[in-house]
């Protein structure tokens, strides 16, 4: 696990709180998409939450959560806040293993962040015009070789 440095207040924006209000267990879930782009300063702000959960996290979702399918793998997931935040047990890509994703996310405030290389590669795959953006932004700092640095968990998520 790795950690990077924390935007200001990143868990002051709306759907990181709502996020952390719903009470998932911290150890089993990670946070995909763009949201560890906003975490990292990458993105000024984002539209929607997409995570990645396993055991408690995923059972909590299930059982306060609103039963949906994904729109591009057909898997089961669950929507919060009007959908603004979707909790997935597996990640698109079924290359992805649920438990690497999670474990070796980045912690940036005590929340799970999925590494920048496995945003990347899910964005590239996808090719969807809106990503395009994302793209060129991770591949510029994967360019600059620059490492995430380590923090740790957030006593007050934690």
């Amino acid at each position: 696990m790795h950690t990077a440095p924390a935007v200001a207040d990143l868990v002051g924006h709306p759907l990181l709180r709502r996020l952390v209000s719903l009470g998932l267990d911290h150890r089993d879930f990670a946070i995909f998409g763009s949201g560890p782009m906003l975490a990292r300063g990458l993105r000024r702000d984002i539209g929607d939450l997409d995570v990645v959960a396993r055991g408690a996290a995923w059972k909590r979702a299930c059982a306060i959560g609103e039963p949906r399918v994904g729109p591009v793998s057909g898997d089961r997931a669950m929507h919060f806040w009007g959908g603004r935040i979707e909790v997935y047990a597996r990640w698109i890509a079924p290359l992805l293993d649920t438990d690497e994703l999670i474990d070796g996310a980045d912690v940036i405030e005590g929340l799970r962040f999925v590494r920048l290389e496995h945003v990347l590669a899910y964005k590239r795959a996808l090719g969807r015009p809106k990503d395009l953006a994302d793209i060129r932004a991770l591949e510029a700092l994967h360019q600059r070789g620059r490492a995430a640095t380590v923090r740790r968990l957030a006593p007050a998520i934690a």
